[in-house]
């Protein structure tokens, strides 16, 4: 690991949370924590539907996890969207871990790379994006906590075909694009996207093309990134609106098949009663590194990889693991997620009477 510079951090305002990809997954749970006393049912079927099937096994990590999120300790997650562009194999395109306390009412968020070189459990060096491709969601979990020195309690899988379906069932959404460009049809290949340089709305289909383009972007896969990011960013405001929160079911039946969690519901409703004043205090943290290749002995070529700065990288596992640690004497006010995040339908309807 080359040893130089430091690492770079950035206040952002709660708007700015809505920029991550991790945001897909903190802030569905604090809107499904809002709404559910109209659409309950609906959403604890979405829950189980998005929970990976082994996650009911009664663990000693997921007994403890439970346990964490319910008497409102800090947790960390990671966020993985997985690229379409891979055909056979998925690789996760997009890698961002969350440190989240309540106690300290604050947040930090760190993108890894998806080129960051690393050696897989094998012995073999790859880049960190195939640590999905060759183990699924928990070895990218593994592997990531190991690069981070950290635990990482929970993660989400986001495939971004899925995009077509929720931007859609939002209404569309509409962007600012830094440039013009042709990219392929991921639903009707005889018919390409064409992106205008502008401000500009977009259908599903044209959002999914718009975030995936890499090889025309003279910034390549960093400003697909910045794409992938803007395009949730919009999709999230979409979310909030009275509109989008009037046609839950649909939206969440459009995400559901595209969304997977080691979470379980309980957790996640947990998270949506307990840790919504995390959005107070956002900090994103960036590590820094370098271009190289690198001669990969299975592909028998050199390969394009990125390597974070030893300075850099020890900075933001030691902030990351003081986070997690952070504690004070105010214990924050613990809500039940059943008694509150999922009211009745009656009991909503009371409340709005009375307010009436």
């Amino acid at each position: 690991m080359r040893s130089k510079k430091h690492v770079r951090k950035k206040k952002v305002n709660k708007r700015r949370v809505f920029e991550t990809i991790l945001s897909v997954f903190i802030l569905t749970s604090i809107l499904i924590g809002g709404v559910t006393g109209y659409y309950g049912s609906k959403v604890v079927s979405f829950l189980g539907g998005i929970s990976d099937d082994d996650n009911t096994v009664e663990t000693p990590e997921a007994i403890e996890i439970t346990k964490q999120v319910r008497e409102a300790k800090p947790f960390s997650a990671l966020i993985l969207g997985v690229d379409v562009e891979d055909g056979g194999i998925s690789r996760s395109d997009t890698i961002i871990v969350a440190t989240v306390n309540p106690r300290t009412e604050s947040m930090k968020m760190v993108s890894i790379p998806r080129d960051t070189l690393v050696t897989l459990p094998n012995g073999t060096i790859e880049k960190m994006n195939a640590a999905y491709a060759t183990g699924g969601a928990r070895r990218a979990r593994e592997m990531v906590g190991e690069f981070l020195d950290i635990d990482i309690d929970f993660y989400a899988t986001l495939d971004f075909r899925g995009l077509i379906e929720l931007v859609d069932a939002v209404g569309g959404i509409t962007v600012d694009s830094e440039l013009a460009f042709v990219e392929s049809n991921y639903e009707n290949p005889s018919d390409p996207i064409r992106i205008e340089k502008g401000i500009q709305d977009l259908t599903g289909a044209e959002a999914l093309g718009y975030a995936r383009m890499r090889k025309k972007d003279p910034r390549g896969d960093f400003g697909r990134q910045d794409r992938q990011k803007e395009v949730i960013a919009e999709v999230l405001k979409e979310l909030v609106s009275f509109n989008s929160i009037s046609n839950l079911p649909g939206i969440l039946n459009a995400v559901q098949p595209y969304l997977q969690t080691n979470a379980r519901s309980s957790d996640i409703l947990s998270i949506a009663a307990n840790y919504t004043t995390t959005l107070r205090n956002i900090e994103q943290l960036t590590i820094t590194g370098a271009d190289d290749r690198v001669y990969f002995p299975h592909y028998g070529h050199d390969v394009y990889v990125w390597e974070p700065f030893s300075s850099s990288l020890e900075e933001v596992q030691l902030e990351l693991q003081e986070h997690l640690a952070a504690d004070d004497t105010t214990t924050p006010e613990i809500r039940s997620a059943t008694e509150e995040t999922l009211a009745s339908p009656s009991e909503q309807d009371e409340e709005t009477s009375d307010n009436h």
